[in-house]
């Protein structure tokens, strides 16, 4: 059986202001050429379907016309699960007008977790599609109190679908959490407080192959066979760069998995950062202008006019400046008095640090208390 795992599409987000929707609809085709192309028996989307619980309908009008268009043209099965940026109840809302027999959209909590059962020529596979839940309300399905973590909500899932899992047949587990020991971006909005959010691998005993969600870089979470895909495209300026990828394997008669490939996506815009002092950057943007959504770290250490104003008729798409001494300045600060509001000329000094990532001169400092010390002059 030939499963084409993927997740956190976030369809409808988008980046410091710029929608990402049509790079959303340009990787959603590139999944479904990728069912075509590859004979794919199953397509796991493990979670966040959507940017917020509450979409906007061009994002939901793309989501509803990509599972019509792959269960239409294609012979693939559909393992769906909400993760904590969906609504559950929105996503699950439809599910008893799909063919239960092919498809599989969970999107709240059940005290059963009932699987999709499918068929190969080596016998059933059973999916165990685990939506992302929050704690009252797992108190509230499976009946216990004692629920106080992500990784009580989520050990109570799979302890549920264990029992529904036919004997014999292979178990694949489709969760969207923060397994420990896994690096996550910025861009990924917190399950919980500190380290209470995370659960062990060991959770997902017994299962052949486990499909996660929430965290945006690919990688394996202790085991080959618990892996993130991570998500289609880069939703921060900590992922630039990041080649994204989807997971496809096959598993095999015995469970075990072989053939496995990360097969890249090609983006319609980049995330990019780009570094230097900003006249080598000009130069270089209007030698090689991009409609990539660029971040520029800049290393000049005088003052700047307008550097993204600069940059913007070659990278329309310049969404942030920022200025690599700034850095430097904030450790370098750590520990130092500021200056009090009664010391005009200190709190001067350290702005002009602050913008320019240098202390002003002797001179320029002169200057300055030559000036405050000019008497006021009142107009009547």
């Amino acid at each position: 059986m030939k499963i084409l795992h993927t997740a956190d599409w976030h369809l409808g987000r988008s980046l410091r202001g710029v929608s990402l929707l049509d790079d959303q609809a340009h990787i959603l085709d590139q999944i479904f050429e990728t069912i075509v192309s590859r004979n794919i028996d199953v397509l796991i989307v493990a979670g966040d379907i959507y940017d917020k619980a509450s979409p906007p309908e061009a994002a939901v009008k793309l989501y509803s016309d990509f599972i019509e268009r792959v269960y239409e043209e294609t012979e693939a099965a559909i393992v769906v699960i909400a993760g904590n940026h969906d609504s559950g109840q929105r996503l699950g809302a439809v599910t008893k007008l799909f063919d239960k027999k092919r498809i599989l959209i969970r999107g709240t909590l059940a005290s059963n977790e009932p699987p999709l059962l499918l068929e190969d020529a080596h016998g059933p596979v059973a999916f165990a599609a685990l939506p992302y839940g929050e704690i009252y309300a797992a108190r509230r399905v499976f009946g216990d109190e004692n629920i106080r973590t992500p990784e009580d909500v989520l050990r109570h899932q799979v302890d549920a679908a264990r029992q529904q899992r036919p004997e014999g047949a292979r178990w694949v587990i489709v969760a969207h959490a923060f397994v420990t020991d896994c690096q996550p971006s910025d861009s990924e909005r917190r399950l919980a407080v500190g380290t209470v959010e995370m659960v062990s691998q060991s959770i997902f005993e017994g299962a052949d192959y486990v499909a996660l969600g929430h965290l945006h870089r690919p990688q394996t979470a202790g085991s080959d066979t618990i892996r993130y895909s991570g998500s289609p495209l880069a939703f921060g300026f900590d992922e630039a760069d990041t080649q994204k990828t989807m997971t496809i394997f096959d598993l095999e008669a015995s469970g075990a998995l072989c053939n496995l490939e990360q097969i890249e996506f090609e983006p319609l815009r980049r995330v990019r950062e780009v570094k230097g002092l900003l006249a080598d950057l000009v130069a270089e943007a209007q030698a090689n202008p991009s409609d990539d959504l660029m971040c520029a770290i800049l290393l000049d250490e005088g003052a700047l006019v307008e550097p993204a104003a600069q940059l913007r008729p070659f990278y329309p798409n310049i969404l942030q400046t920022l200025r690599e001494k700034k850095k430097d300045l904030v450790i370098s600060t750590v520990g130092r008095a500021q200056s009090k509001l009664d010391d005009p000329v200190g709190v001067i000094s350290e702005f002009v640090a602050y913008v320019r990532g240098e202390e002003p001169s002797e001179t320029e400092q002169g200057v300055v208390a030559e000036l405050l010390n000019e008497p006021v002059r009142e107009e009547v």
